[in-house]
C-alpha cells in the first residue's frame, strides 16, 4: 500500500513507473498529483490519493511529524508497525475514505472518472465490473455478518472428524497417557475416506482474510482454527489460487459455503496477474474533489427542491441553479431570525482548502451575489403562492409590503478542517469569530434593506463529515440537519444582539389601522429600519444603529426618541414622538 496526496510533488520517474501517464500532471522533472481517490494496479498494489487538506504548510502529514513523501517513497508497513496509533487510524480512515467515493459515485454518477462500473457487492454476485476494494469489503462484511455460521461449521467439522475412529490403528501407533488408570489417546486415527473440501475451502478463506488484514491495514479480529497459509506460500497461492480453488468445488456445499467459494473465485480472479480475462487495475478518482466535499456538506444541510414548484410550474430548483449559471452549494429553508412563523432561505458555500488556507475575497463577493439572486427569485416567483398556496410554503416571506422591509437573508461559508486526527465522532461545527462577519450594504444604517447582507464563517470537522456521509442513516442525517439549522440561526441572532451595533425595539399598536397610520406618517425616517413579521399584525420591529463607523447617525431620527428611567422597574423606557400622533411607547425587542 502507498499513499500520495493531492497537489503533492513527486519525482516524475517514480510516478510513471507506478501510474504511466495517469493521475498527475508534469512540470519539469516533477509530477503533481491532481486527483483524489483509489487505484488498484495490475501487480496487486493499492494506492490512495488523499485530499490536500491533510498536508500542512510544512509538508507534514497533519500533526504527525511525518513528511508526506514518506508515505510514498518509504516502506509504509514498517512505519505503521512502529506507530500503532497511526496504524489504527489508517485502518478506520482508509475504509471510510473509499466508501465516501463510492457514495459520491452513487449520488452524482457522471462526475466520477473511473474504469468499470462500481457497486457495493453482496454474496449474491452479478456479472458487473467492480473494484478490488469493493471485493475486499464484501469479503470482510461476509465474515463479520456470518460469524455464527463459522463457529457452528467449525464445531460440526470437529464432530464429524471423530465419528469414525480406527481404534486398532490408534492403539498400535501410540502409547496412551494414563490418568487414574484410564488410557487417554491424544491423536485418534480416523477413517477419512476422502479429502475434506470444506476444510480446504475454509483454510483458503481464513488465509485470505489474514492477508487482507495485514496488507491493507483492515481493522478486523480473525479467530482461525486452521493452519493459515502465509508468507511465500501465500504468494504462491495468489498465483495459483484460481486453479486450486476450482479443484475443491463441491456440489454438496451449503449456501454459505457456496457464497464463500464464489467470493474466493472472484478474489483470485482479481489478484491473478496472469489472468487475461479481467482488467486487474481499477480505480475511482475525482479530479475536482471540492465537488465531493460540497456533496458531503450538502447531504447534511440542504433541502430538496425537486418536487416543489411555483403556481405557474416553475421548479424551485431554480433557486439553487440560477439562470445566470451560478449554482449554490447549499440552500435550505428555515425560520427567519425574528419570527418562527415565517421562514427564509439560508445560503451556504462550502470551502475545500489546503490546511490553514483562507477564503478568497472573490468568494465573498460571489456569496453576496448568490444571496441577491435568491432574494430576487423569491420576489419574482415565490410570491405567486397566493394563487395556489399548497404548492409553496406560505410562510416563506422576504418583503413586507406595508413597511417595505426585507427579512435578513443569512449567508455562511463552511470550511472543513482537521484538529484532532482521531476524532471522527464530533461535528466540531463552530463559528470562526476571529474572521468576523462580512457585511454588504447600500445604506449601512438600514438593516431591513434588500442590499444589506451578512456572511458568517464556519468550520466543521472533516473527519466527522466523512463519517456521517458514509455511515449515517437517513434519520441520523435529518436529526443532524435540524441541529445545524438551529445552530446557524442561533449564531446569527447572537451576532445581531451582541456584535452588529444595532439596537432592536418593538412598537405595539392597538390595531392594524393605527400601525398603518404610523408607518405612513414616519415612513421617511423609518424606511429600511422597520419590518412587520407574520406572527403579529400589530407589531413593528425597529433596528437602529446610532453610530456608524464612529459617527453619530440619523440625528433627526434620534431626536424623536425620549428616554426615561423607571424607578420601579429600574429600566429605561423608550418613547417615540410621531408628528400628529400620540407618543408611542416602544420597548427592547427580545429575539
Amino acid at each position: 500500500m502507498k499513499i500520495l496526496f493531492e497537489g503533492g510533488k513527486y519525482d516524475i520517474e517514480n510516478l510513471k513507473k507506478c501510474f504511466g501517464d495517469k493521475f498527475y500532471h508534469q512540470i519539469g522533472n516533477f509530477g503533481y498529483i491532481d486527483v483524489v481517490g483509489y487505484y488498484h494496479s495490475n501487480d496487486n498494489k493499492l494506492y490512495y490519493f488523499l485530499p490536500k487538506l491533510f498536508i500542512t504548510e510544512n509538508d507534514f502529514f497533519l500533526n504527525t511529524g511525518i513528511h508526506y513523501h514518506t508515505l510514498f517513497y518509504d516502506n509504509i508497513d514498517e512505519l505503521l508497525e512502529r506507530n500503532i496509533t497511526l496504524l489504527n487510524w489508517f485502518r478506520k480512515f482508509l475504509i471510510l475514505f473509499y466508501k465516501s467515493l463510492a457514495e459520491y459515485k452513487n449520488r452524482v454518477n457522471n462526475r466520477i472518472v473511473e474504469l468499470g462500473e462500481t457497486l457495493q457487492l453482496s454474496t449474491n454476485l452479478e456479472n458487473n465490473e467492480f473494484t478490488f476494494l469493493d471485493l475486499v469489503l464484501t469479503l470482510l462484511n461476509f465474515y463479520k455478518k456470518n460469524k455464527e455460521f463459522f463457529i457452528f461449521h467449525i464445531k460440526e467439522q470437529k464432530s464429524d472428524k471423530y465419528k469414525k475412529v480406527s481404534w486398532s490403528k490408534t492403539i498400535k501407533q501410540q502409547q496412551p497417557i494414563f490418568i487414574d488408570n484410564i488410557p487417554i489417546y491424544n491423536n485418534l486415527n480416523t477413517k477419512a475416506k476422502k479429502v475434506n473440501n470444506d476444510e480446504i475451502l475454509m483454510t483458503y478463506f481464513y488465509s485470505v482474510l489474514n492477508h487482507l488484514k495485514h496488507e491493507y491495514k483492515i481493522d478486523i479480529t480473525i479467530d482461525s482454527p486452521y493452519t493459515l497459509i502465509k508468507g511465500e506460500r501465500f504468494k504462491n497461492l495468489l498465483e495459483n489460487g484460481l486453479y486450486k480453488i476450482k479443484k475443491v468445488r463441491d456440489n454438496y456445499y451449503s449456501d454459505k459455503l457456496k457464497a464463500i467459494y464464489n467470493l474466493l473465485v472472484l478474489f483470485f480472479e482479481k489478484t491473478s496477474v496472469g489472468n487475461a480475462r479481467d482488467k486487474n487495475n481499477d480505480f475511482i478518482v475525482v479530479k475536482q474533489y471540492h465537488n465531493v466535499f460540497e456533496d458531503m456538506i450538502d447531504k447534511m444541510l440542504s433541502d430538496s427542491f425537486s418536487d416543489r414548484k411555483t403556481s405557474n410550474g416553475v421548479s424551485l430548483s431554480i433557486l439553487k441553479n440560477n439562470q445566470d449559471g451560478k449554482v449554490l452549494d447549499h440552500l435550505f429553508e428555515f425560520d427567519s431570525l425574528f419570527d418562527n412563523d415565517e421562514s427564509v432561505f439560508y445560503i451556504g458555500d462550502s470551502k475545500y482548502y489546503k490546511h490553514n488556507s483562507s477564503i478568497s475575497e472573490n468568494s465573498v463577493y460571489k456569496q453576496f451575489t448568490y444571496a441577491k439572486n435568491v432574494i430576487q427569485y423569491n420576489i419574482d416567483l415565490l410570491h405567486e403562492n397566493a394563487k395556489i398556496p399548497s404548492l409553496i410554503n406560505k410562510n416563506i416571506r422576504y418583503r413586507d409590503e406595508l413597511t417595505e422591509g426585507y427579512s435578513i437573508s443569512p449567508n455562511f461559508f463552511i470550511q472543513g478542517i482537521i484538529k484532532d486526527i482521531n476524532d471522527f465522532d464530533t461535528h466540531g461545527l463552530a463559528q470562526n469569530i476571529n474572521k468576523g462577519t462580512e457585511k454588504n450594504a447600500h445604506f449601512k444604517e438600514r438593516l431591513f434593506d434588500r442590499d444589506t447582507l451578512f456572511i458568517n464563517y464556519y468550520e466543521i470537522n472533516f473527519l466527522f463529515v466523512l463519517n456521517a456521509y458514509t455511515n449515517f442513516s437517513s434519520s441520523n442525517i435529518i436529526e443532524l440537519r435540524n441541529y445545524f439549522k438551529t445552530e446557524f440561526k442561533r449564531h446569527f441572532i447572537s451576532y445581531f444582539k451582541n456584535h452588529s451595533g444595532f439596537d432592536f425595539y418593538e412598537f405595539i399598536f392597538e390595531n392594524e389601522g393605527d400601525l398603518k397610520q404610523f408607518v405612513d406618517t414616519e415612513f421617511r425616517y423609518l424606511i429600511g429600519r422597520i419590518i412587520r413579521t407574520l406572527s403579529s399584525s400589530t407589531r413593528l420591529i425597529l433596528a437602529m444603529n446610532p453610530r456608524i463607523e464612529g459617527k453619530l447617525d440619523d440625528k433627526n431620527l434620534l431626536e424623536k426618541f425620549i428616554v426615561r428611567n423607571n424607578s420601579l422597574t429600574r429600566r429605561k423606557e423608550f418613547f417615540y414622538m410621531s408628528e400628529g400622533l400620540p407618543i408611542h411607547i416602544i420597548k427592547d425587542f427580545e429575539f
